[in-house]
């Protein structure tokens, strides 16, 4: 990549997601030598400022970076979790994404549409559930909606209500609470 980006007469811009996986620092719990070779590389490589490579790292962890990666970045940028207006759109997008209007599963299948109650107002119970969920990434809050797309699917009726939701909502709850331990776990070990 970096041979192409010098070669490129417009460059490249490389997003690399959970990239604290491979630049981990070295002075941590023993890492392989393929790992430490690909983080040597890396630095060889981004060792002086270029007009054609620009490099976006995102990670959950940056306090997992090697120091000279970090000393690479020019700048970083923290994104929040989201607040309750930005989860209530998120369950609204994915609410409509997998629920009222779910995706074929092959181009010759139509989805199976899944009934909702009538008496129920949607706006207010996603609005509920929006402010029950904090500290939940956008990841959590898509899985959550495609969970209960899954409930719905495999109950007998083949609908969703309300009972169906608060029982999913509040798995992913205990779910995100263990989460929070573990992270805490590791941050201590760190």
């Amino acid at each position: 990549v970096f041979d192409w980006a010098s070669a490129s007469r417009k460059g490249v811009v490389l997003f690399v997601d959970e990239a604290d996986a491979f630049l981990r620092k070295r002075s941590k719990v023993a890492i392989s030598e393929d790992l430490r070779s690909t983080l040597n590389a890396f630095l060889y490589r981004t060792g002086e400022a270029s007009r054609r490579f620009m490099l976006v790292l995102a990670s959950n962890q940056p306090d997992q970076f090697d120091w000279a990666v970090n000393d690479r970045l020019d700048d970083l940028v923290r994104f929040s979790k989201p607040g309750q207006p930005e989860r209530l759109r998120m369950l609204k997008l994915y609410f409509s994404l997998y629920i009222l209007d779910p995706p074929r599963v092959a181009w010759w299948k139509r989805p199976r549409h899944i009934p909702l109650p009538p008496d129920v107002d949607w706006e207010e119970k996603l609005t509920e559930i929006s402010r029950r969920i904090e500290g939940f990434s956008g990841r959590e809050i898509s899985k959550l909606v495609i969970a209960w797309q899954a409930d719905a699917y495999g109950s007998t009726e083949g609908r969703l209500d309300e009972t169906m939701m608060d029982r999913c909502v509040g798995e992913m709850l205990e779910q995100h609470s263990q989460k929070q331990v573990w992270d805490k776990g590791t941050l201590d070990q760190s």
